[in-house]
Protein backbone atom coordinates (compact mmCIF):
# COMPACT_ATOMS: atom_id res chain seq x y z
CA UNK A 1 0.00 0.00 0.00
CA UNK A 2 2.86 2.35 -0.32
CA UNK A 3 1.41 5.62 -1.82
CA UNK A 4 3.44 8.42 -3.60
CA UNK A 5 2.23 11.66 -4.18
CA UNK A 6 3.94 13.42 -6.98
CA UNK A 7 3.50 17.11 -6.50
CA UNK A 8 4.02 18.80 -10.03
CA UNK A 9 3.94 22.47 -10.78
CA UNK A 10 5.02 21.71 -14.65
CA UNK A 11 3.02 20.97 -17.58
CA UNK A 12 3.10 16.34 -16.92
CA UNK A 13 0.44 14.74 -19.99
CA UNK A 14 -1.10 12.17 -19.43
CA UNK A 15 1.07 9.88 -21.44
CA UNK A 16 4.05 11.05 -18.84
CA UNK A 17 1.99 10.84 -15.87
CA UNK A 18 0.75 6.85 -16.73
CA UNK A 19 4.40 6.35 -17.72
CA UNK A 20 6.13 7.60 -14.32
CA UNK A 21 3.09 5.51 -12.63
CA UNK A 22 4.31 2.72 -13.90
CA UNK A 23 8.04 3.64 -13.69
CA UNK A 24 7.62 3.87 -10.25
CA UNK A 25 5.12 0.88 -9.56
CA UNK A 26 8.04 -1.20 -10.99
CA UNK A 27 10.86 0.04 -9.20
CA UNK A 28 8.98 -0.20 -5.91
CA UNK A 29 7.47 -3.91 -6.35
CA UNK A 30 11.09 -4.60 -7.69
CA UNK A 31 13.05 -3.17 -4.76
CA UNK A 32 10.75 -3.80 -2.08
CA UNK A 33 9.40 -7.12 -2.39
CA UNK A 34 5.78 -5.89 -3.22
CA UNK A 35 3.40 -6.50 -5.54
CA UNK A 36 2.19 -4.26 -8.44
CA UNK A 37 -1.30 -4.15 -7.33
CA UNK A 38 -0.28 -2.21 -4.10
CA UNK A 39 1.86 0.52 -5.12
CA UNK A 40 -0.78 3.51 -5.76
CA UNK A 41 0.29 6.61 -7.91
CA UNK A 42 -1.08 10.04 -7.45
CA UNK A 43 -0.86 13.18 -9.40
CA UNK A 44 -1.54 16.82 -8.01
CA UNK A 45 -1.24 19.86 -10.12
CA UNK A 46 0.12 22.05 -7.42
CA UNK A 47 1.47 25.43 -9.23
CA UNK A 48 -1.09 27.61 -7.77
CA UNK A 49 -0.92 25.68 -3.92
CA UNK A 50 1.55 28.46 -1.62
CA UNK A 51 4.60 26.67 -0.41
CA UNK A 52 7.09 28.51 1.13
CA UNK A 53 10.81 27.36 2.34
CA UNK A 54 13.30 29.32 4.09
CA UNK A 55 10.21 32.19 4.48
CA UNK A 56 10.32 32.64 0.36
CA UNK A 57 7.76 31.31 -1.56
CA UNK A 58 9.05 28.67 -4.10
CA UNK A 59 7.39 26.45 -6.41
CA UNK A 60 8.89 22.91 -7.04
CA UNK A 61 8.10 19.42 -8.53
CA UNK A 62 8.68 17.00 -5.91
CA UNK A 63 7.48 13.14 -4.98
CA UNK A 64 6.32 11.99 -1.60
CA UNK A 65 6.72 8.16 -1.08
CA UNK A 66 4.65 6.90 2.26
CA UNK A 67 5.32 3.32 2.94
CA UNK A 68 5.93 0.86 5.60
CA UNK A 69 9.26 1.13 7.54
CA UNK A 70 11.33 -1.79 8.69
CA UNK A 71 14.54 -3.37 9.82
CA UNK A 72 15.29 -4.74 6.20
CA UNK A 73 14.42 -1.47 4.79
CA UNK A 74 18.01 0.54 5.37
CA UNK A 75 18.41 3.84 5.10
CA UNK A 76 21.15 2.87 1.83
CA UNK A 77 18.54 1.53 0.52
CA UNK A 78 15.69 4.34 0.44
CA UNK A 79 18.47 7.16 -0.96
CA UNK A 80 19.03 4.28 -3.51
CA UNK A 81 15.54 4.32 -4.38
CA UNK A 82 15.26 8.23 -4.49
CA UNK A 83 18.20 8.45 -6.71
CA UNK A 84 16.51 5.70 -9.04
CA UNK A 85 12.81 7.68 -9.21
CA UNK A 86 14.68 10.99 -9.97
CA UNK A 87 16.70 9.06 -13.12
CA UNK A 88 13.07 7.71 -13.48
CA UNK A 89 11.46 11.75 -13.66
CA UNK A 90 14.52 12.88 -15.86
CA UNK A 91 13.89 10.14 -18.40
CA UNK A 92 10.17 10.86 -18.25
CA UNK A 93 10.02 14.87 -18.23
CA UNK A 94 13.25 16.13 -18.08
CA UNK A 95 15.09 18.24 -16.25
CA UNK A 96 14.54 21.67 -17.61
CA UNK A 97 14.12 24.88 -14.66
CA UNK A 98 10.52 23.98 -14.37
CA UNK A 99 10.76 20.25 -14.64
CA UNK A 100 13.08 19.36 -12.31
CA UNK A 101 12.39 17.11 -9.74
CA UNK A 102 13.16 19.23 -6.65
CA UNK A 103 13.05 16.69 -3.67
CA UNK A 104 12.02 13.17 -3.19
CA UNK A 105 10.70 12.28 0.45
CA UNK A 106 10.23 9.03 1.57
CA UNK A 107 8.14 9.32 5.13
CA UNK A 108 8.47 5.77 6.23
CA UNK A 109 5.22 6.14 8.46
CA UNK A 110 2.87 3.53 7.32
CA UNK A 111 2.51 1.23 10.56
CA UNK A 112 -0.02 -0.88 8.89
CA UNK A 113 -2.85 -1.53 6.54
CA UNK A 114 -5.99 -3.36 5.74
CA UNK A 115 -6.48 -3.60 1.71
CA UNK A 116 -9.95 -5.62 1.23
CA UNK A 117 -10.17 -7.00 4.31
CA UNK A 118 -6.86 -8.29 4.39
CA UNK A 119 -3.85 -7.07 6.88
CA UNK A 120 -0.91 -6.00 5.03
CA UNK A 121 2.70 -7.90 5.92
CA UNK A 122 5.48 -6.86 8.69
CA UNK A 123 8.82 -6.07 6.13
CA UNK A 124 10.30 -8.72 4.90
CA UNK A 125 7.59 -11.09 5.58
CA UNK A 126 5.99 -10.23 1.96
CA UNK A 127 6.52 -13.88 0.96
CA UNK A 128 4.97 -15.52 3.66
CA UNK A 129 1.86 -13.52 3.28
CA UNK A 130 1.55 -13.54 -0.34
CA UNK A 131 1.09 -17.33 -0.19
CA UNK A 132 -1.00 -17.54 2.60
CA UNK A 133 -2.98 -15.21 0.97
CA UNK A 134 -3.36 -16.82 -2.28
CA UNK A 135 -6.47 -18.93 -1.87
CA UNK A 136 -8.29 -15.74 -0.74
CA UNK A 137 -6.65 -13.46 -3.86
CA UNK A 138 -7.86 -15.83 -6.15
CA UNK A 139 -11.78 -16.11 -4.77
CA UNK A 140 -11.69 -12.01 -5.28
CA UNK A 141 -10.75 -12.66 -8.62
CA UNK A 142 -12.91 -15.41 -9.33
CA UNK A 143 -15.75 -13.16 -7.86
CA UNK A 144 -14.89 -10.64 -10.31
CA UNK A 145 -12.28 -8.30 -8.65
CA UNK A 146 -10.42 -6.69 -11.08
CA UNK A 147 -7.72 -5.36 -9.03
CA UNK A 148 -7.62 -9.19 -7.55
CA UNK A 149 -7.78 -10.58 -11.18
CA UNK A 150 -4.67 -8.31 -11.93
CA UNK A 151 -2.78 -9.43 -8.58
CA UNK A 152 -3.21 -13.37 -9.55
CA UNK A 153 -2.01 -12.46 -13.60
CA UNK A 154 0.95 -11.28 -11.83
CA UNK A 155 1.51 -13.57 -8.78
CA UNK A 156 0.72 -16.30 -11.78
CA UNK A 157 3.09 -14.83 -13.94
CA UNK A 158 6.59 -14.82 -12.05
Amino acid sequence: MPLYDVEFVCHLSYAQQEALAKSFTNLHAKRFNTPRYFVNVRFNDVSNQLVFRGGHRRKYNRVILRTRAGSNRTNESYIEHCRAVVIEWERIVGNTDDGSLRTVWVMGALTTALEAGIARPKTGEEGEWLEANKPHFKELAEAGDEDFTELMKELESE
